[in-house]
């Protein structure tokens, strides 16, 4: 999966350029409601991030010239992604930033945001569509997915995940469920799952959003 479609698209992203001066930034940052933008030159190409934080340290912390360029505080100025990066590039660049810059030939075409991350695993949750939201565990690793969906093979499964990836004990699994199940047959596919060697952990009913 890349992450093209999850792009917040350039005309919707705030910016700065550099050579803007400190307080010209701090009162752009104050306006879009962030607490960090990109910046870019006037060719758009992407330069890094400023954090507004980082600005208010330097006004008010260290007395700083509110008229000085503010290129000696951009950071992550060699962080950035291309539009056919792999969501778990994404996920796993993302994690410690506000988000993540998209270039094309240099120049910032959008950002990934965490929301737009998280809409990933909505969905998988079943989220949007709603559902019957399943987790359920089993001792037995090798060959798990195919018995489960053996056992659900006349059930439309939306989403599945795996976790405790590596783990010797147990490994858990979210599924979700297309509804409509009674709560009869519900119970019925309780004691379907475990008859078959897996311990449900949680069942819900998801409404759709």
């Amino acid at each position: 999966m890349h992450i093209r479609d999850l792009i917040v698209e350039r005309l919707g992203v705030a910016t700065v350029k550099v050579g803007q001066s400190v307080s010209e930034t701090l009162t752009k940052i104050n306006e879009t409601g962030y607490r960090c933008i990109p910046v870019v030159d006037n060719e758009d190409n992407y330069k890094g991030m400023i954090y507004k934080v980082d600005l208010l340290s330097y006004l008010y912390e260290e007395k700083g010239d509110g008229e000085k360029p503010i290129d000696s505080l951009l950071e992550h100025q060699d962080v950035y992604l291309y539009e056919n990066a792999s969501f778990l590039t994404t996920l796993l660049k993302i994690k410690s930033l506000p988000f993540i810059s998209i270039v094309r030939d240099g120049k910032l075409i959008g950002i990934v945001t965490h929301n737009k991350i998280e809409s990933v695993f909505e969905d998988a949750f079943g989220v949007k569509t709603g559902g019957l939201n399943i987790t359920l565990a089993s001792t037995e690793a090798r060959g798990m997915i195919r018995k489960l969906t053996t056992v659900l093979k006349d059930e439309n499964i939306e989403g599945l995940m795996t976790l405790d990836n590596g783990s010797a004990l147990a490994r858990r699994i979210v599924l979700t469920l297309e509804d409509g199940k009674s709560d009869e047959e519900m119970v019925k596919m309780r004691e379907k799952l475990e008859k078959n060697g897996f311990r449900i952990l949680q069942m819900q009913r998801i409404n759709p959003r």
